[in-house]
């Protein structure tokens, strides 16, 4: 396999079809053999042109065997009986990818949170808060310590917030879906609909989504219940979480 066929391989199997469908109108007009044939197939708009792409595939290899075996695939369930329903299919999930699992999540989360805690505890520092909580801590009044206390807790909720918000923006526009907590354990956000992150999807998802499920940890638990995995923050942004080291059918 060339290298351009690779990455458009890469493409499709991290579910960025907007790319793979770029580069595969370059090597269609470049190199149109049955690799790339098969490849288009993978990326197709529609069922129709998946089938298109699949015969084409077969027109120029006649042995080619996932182009053959897919083909008869198709053409096994038109023949079916009309009462037979259709076995059931994740529409929106990714091809030749897993959902993450709940705790590989949960982990990714966990390691994203020490990574924004640890600035925004030196920004704090930087600010004077310590220094106003400890001074207070020195006095002898209660209400003074009680008021010093409340106002460094809602100081640190503010500056967590800000750096957390810069953190996954930055992140998951740069990486496309990626912060540093998933790239360790070979996670990805993608877009239901290929596209690639945008500055609003990780404002939606990343900023907005995650203050909606961390709400008691609902918006999070509630991935444990869902077909597809998907937290209350997926579902606003049209996303789910994919495993990138475990691809496989799902």
């Amino acid at each position: 396999m060339t290298d351009r066929l690779a990455e458009i391989q890469q493409a499709i199997d991290s579910f960025q079809m907007d790319a793979a469908r770029a580069l595969l109108r370059e090597e269609l007009a470049e190199n149109p053999g049955a690799d790339v044939y098969y490849l288009a197939s993978q990326a197709a708009i529609n069922h129709g042109q998946r089938v298109e792409f699949l015969e084409k595939t077969l027109e120029l290899d006649s042995a080619h065997l996932g182009a053959r075996e897919e083909l008869a695939d198709i053409r096994r369930v038109k023949s079916e009986p009309a009462q037979t329903p259709p076995r059931p299919a994740l529409e929106s999930a990714p091809p030749r990818v897993k959902l993450a699992s709940f705790g590989k999540r949960w982990l990714a989360i966990l390691i994203d949170g020490t990574l924004v805690a640890l600035p925004t505890v030196l920004l704090m520092n930087l600010s004077g808060a310590f220094l106003a909580l400890n001074t207070a801590m020195l006095s002898a009044d209660d209400a003074v310590i009680a008021e010093a206390f409340s106002q460094f807790q809602n100081d640190f909720i503010v500056m967590n917030l800000l750096v957390s918000a810069a953190y996954n923006l930055f992140f998951m526009t740069r990486f496309n879906g990626q912060t540093p907590g998933k790239m360790m354990l070979g996670l990805r956000a993608v877009k239901k609909n290929g596209a690639r992150f945008r500055l609003a999807d990780a404002l939606l998802r990343n900023v907005i989504g995650y203050t909606l499920s961390g709400m008691f940890l609902l918006g999070y638990l509630w991935a444990l219940f869902d077909r597809e995995s998907q937290a209350w923050h997926d579902k606003l942004a049209g996303t789910v979480v994919i495993d990138e080291r475990a691809k496989k059918m799902i």
